[in-house]
């Protein structure tokens, strides 16, 4: 038997607390592996590290560590995991060997252990572990093959013919980024006919592998001949096309495959922007390509005859042989030179060099490129952010940078002003150091917005400056990248006189609304006490008109009539005015009942007929509530004789209207959510204030329609809503004067000659009562056409 040499045997990492168990172990694999003893887990993760072994011989039962924390630690590091691990225990109940499975155990033996049991599981993981590197090897190895490869290399699906990944080459071959590339078909760029392509799909699927001509479109449009050798190859359970693609444009039979790699690398230096140099170590130039030529302003010919010292001033030159060769030249990193051109002028650049063998000399290959834009542009990028500062430094407003703490990263000037604290104690600071304690949550809420990409901000905060002084400030954030990492730029503005100004204006407001109240308040109580000698006077009226007092001349009976008329006139207007100052206060309440609307309606309509007839006026009333007939024929013009008389309908005789509908439906209780017991039609609200709410639009209607016009009234309830519109034909409200018709007391025409009497209360109390019943009203009204009231309220509201 051979024996081998310990740096060739695998390494058995044995980890147990009992040193005669580790010893035994030791004694039983030294023949054919490199035993390494551990007697705790932390010594175990050691020598993992320092050793990397085959295999892991595990007790579950440790000190400082256990079995099952040194697996689950070694199977979540990416560089230990596949080190297979083998569990040596006394203790295999079913729980046990679950969790060292849970925690990535591979395998199990029981003490005492079997030695030739020991090996045959070892030389099994230890196989499978060498396999998978193997693998992975060949993984790599492929890997750099197709990253590396100077050949343009693509790799395509065999059956929808798609271009999956590209090379480098590739890419600068056909004219196209990877993304583009790898996002067509391989039909895209090869121009043989489908039944070609076909043919060949066909043949590289049977054999595995391909070798055809073909011609291929580049991006630019131009067409090349190409060489294409293909191979079936599987790449992680996928089996795709291993595809090569040779441009033989110049000579379609060559044959020489490094012929061929020359003829592309050449076609692919020349078609670089940089230029290329290809040198002796010592700096002579034996090749360069069209780019070099024309960055320098030499011929080729003139090119090759120089030496790489002729391209550079003179001081460089004299280091020039050390420093082409040293590591910060040759490195991964391009540094940045002068060099001179041939008439003389240098320019800055930027070069990367390497060193290869070439024929089996060493040869230097330089990457040069022109930076003279990007100098300039650097340059003006200075200028810029100099000028930026010069304006941020003179800017009148406050501009200062936080990082994600609320750190000072930078201010300018102005901040130092706002704050009269010199600018040292501004830049490193905290925001919060400078504001007031309730203006801290409202700022640390506005950074975290900020940096967390929800927008930008403008808020006002509190600030106390270190001399204790106390102002406002608003202040505007937004995210801005600043040296690499996120931040938040912050112009501020003190608005100490506005914010005093806004405190002013409030102060004012509530001291207005007070003034109101005030005002409701007196008006209610003076029309309280004006009611009380008016009742008197109407009622002494009314009892000489009916001659309880006597009888009375005819021109006495007139004058008292004319008391009685005047006296009711001003109740209905006291009436009004104690209404709307009892809205105003929220002292008028709602008496909520159900009704049908078209009879409150009617009602309403008999009252207006003596005022329309009086003026010729049209009234029409439809009706578009469900079961009810569409349009009601408008009632006799004569009324009966308990029908009122008066013009208008004062808030007592509505009151006697709804204690005469109580009074029908006294057994009747509030309707309640289960409405099926209603007829349609019906709603719940306060039936006085809708009839006051329809008189007052049908008044208003009738006083502003000329003579022989229409007045149309419509209504309709759908679902939850009933909506009633007033239309007529009358002389119209000017444009500029709706917004003013339901204020109280306001009247279009103001002047003292105004051809419409009227208090100007009543389309104010219209629009208190629909609001109070949740409702709205809105006005359309055309000069000379007409106006039209519509307004809405919920049909059942509760509240």
């Amino acid at each position: 038997m051979i024996k081998l040499h310990p740096s060739e045997k695998p390494k058995v990492l044995i980890v147990d607390d009992e040193p005669g168990l580790v010893e035994l172990l030791c004694s039983q694999l030294e023949d054919d592996y490199l035993p390494i003893p551990a007697c705790n887990g932390k010594e175990a993760l050691e020598l993992v590290k320092n050793q990397l072994p085959d295999l892991i011989l595990l007790d579950l039962m440790l000190p400082v560590i256990d079995g099952y924390e040194i697996c689950r630690i070694l199977k979540k590091d990416q560089e230990y995991r596949f080190i297979p691990v083998i569990i040596i225990s006394g203790f295999f109940e079913k729980a046990n060997k679950i969790k060292a499975i849970q925690c990535g155990a591979d395998d199990f033996i029981n003490k005492p252990v079997d030695s030739f049991e020991l090996k045959t599981r070892i030389n099994s993981l230890i196989r499978i572990k060498r396999n998978y590197e193997a693998l992975k090897e060949s993984e790599n190895r492929y890997k750099q093959l197709f990253k590396n490869s100077p050949a343009v290399t693509l790799l395509v699906e065999p059956d929808g013919c798609l271009i999956v990944d590209a090379n480098d080459p590739a890419c600068a071959y056909y004219g196209y980024s990877h993304k583009e590339l790898t996002s067509k078909k391989i039909y895209d760029i090869n121009l043989l006919s489908s039944e070609k392509m076909e043919e060949l799909r066909l043949q590289v699927s049977s054999e595995k592998k391909g070798h055809f001509h073909s011609c291929h479109k580049l991006a630019s449009g131009e067409i090349r001949n190409v060489e294409v050798y293909t191979n079936l190859i599987n790449i992680k359970g996928k089996e795709l096309l291993f595809t090569n693609v040779y441009d033989i444009t110049a000579s379609k039979k060559t044959e020489l495959d490094l012929i061929e790699s020359e003829e592309k690398f050449k076609h692919l230096v020349e078609l670089a922007i940089d230029g290329i140099f290809v040198e002796t170590n010592r700096g002579e130039i034996l090749d360069c390509n069209g780019s070099a030529c024309r960055m320098f302003g030499y011929s080729k010919e003139e090119m090759i005859g120089l030496t790489i010292a002729d391209l550079v001033p003179g001081d460089f030159a004299r280091t020039l042989p050390e420093v082409i060769t040293s590591e910060d030249t040759t490195g991964d990193t391009a540094v940045e030179r002068v060099n001179r051109k041939k008439d003389g002028t240098t320019f800055p650049t930027e070069i990367a060099t390497k060193l290869f063998k070439l024929g089996g000399e060493e040869r230097l290959i330089a990457y040069v490129r022109d930076i003279t834009e990007r100098k300039k542009a650097e340059e003006t990028l200075r200028k810029s952010e100099e000028s930026f500062r010069t304006l941020v430094d003179y800017t009148p407003d406050s501009i200062l940078i936080l990082d994600f703490e609320g750190n000072i990263l930078t201010a300018n000037a102005a901040v130092g002003k706002l704050l009269d604290v010199g600018m040292e104690e501004v830049i490193g600071a905290n925001i919060v150091k400078f504001l007031a304690p309730e203006s801290v949550e409202t700022a640390i809420k506005d950074q975290i917005n900020v940096l967390s990409d929800r927008g930008g901000y403008l808020n006002t905060y509190r600030v106390i400056s270190p001399k204790g002084e106390s102002f406002w400030i608003e202040g505007l954030g937004t995210k801005i990248n600043y040296e690499n990492r996120p931040a938040n730029i912050v112009v501020i503005r003190d608005i100490t006189v506005r914010k005093q100004a806004e405190e002013a204006l409030i102060n004012a407001k509530i001291a207005a609304e007070s003034a109101n109240r005030t005002k409701s308040e007196f008006l209610a109580n003076m029309s309280h006490e004006l009611r009380t000698p008016l009742n008197s006077i109407i009622g002494f009226s009314d009892l000489l008109t009916n001659g309880i007092g006597g009888s009375l001349n005819e021109k006495q009976l007139r004058y008292v009539q004319f008391i009685s008329s005047s006296g009711k006139n001003l109740l209905n207007i006291i009436n009004d005015i104690l209404d709307l100052s009892k809205a105003e206060s929220g002292k008028l309440e709602l008496n909520k009942e159900e009704f049908f609307v078209d009879e409150s309606i009617d009602k309403v309509i008999s009252m207006m007929l003596p005022q329309t007839g009086e003026k010729n006026l049209t009234l029409n009333y439809k009706s578009k509530n469900l079961n009810n007939i569409s349009e009601n024929q408008l009632l006799e013009n004569q009324l009966s004789e308990n029908q009122l008389s008066e013009n208008q309908l004062s808030e007592n005789q509505l009151s006697e209207n709804q204690s005469e509908n109580q009074s029908e439906n006294q057994s009747e209780n509030h309707p309640t959510e289960n409405i099926s017991e209603n007829r349609p039609g019906k709603i719940y609200a306060d039936m006085s204030k809708f009839q006051q709410i329809l008189y007052n639009l049908l008044s208003n209607a009738t006083k502003f329609t000329p003579p022989g016009g229409s007045i149309e009234i419509i209504s309709k309830i759908e679902g939850e809503t009933v909506q009633i519109t007033v239309k007529d034909t009358g002389i119209g409200i000017p444009e500029d004067s709706l917004d003013k018709i339901f204020k109280p007391f306001v009247q279009i025409d103001s002047s003292m000659k105004r051809s419409f009497e009227g208090t100007g209360l009543g389309l104010a109390l219209v629009k208190k009562y629909i609001e109070m019943h949740g409702g709205s009203i809105e006005v359309e009204s055309k000069i000379g056409k007409g106006t039209s009231f519509t307004f809405e309220m919920p049909a059942y509201g509760k509240n």
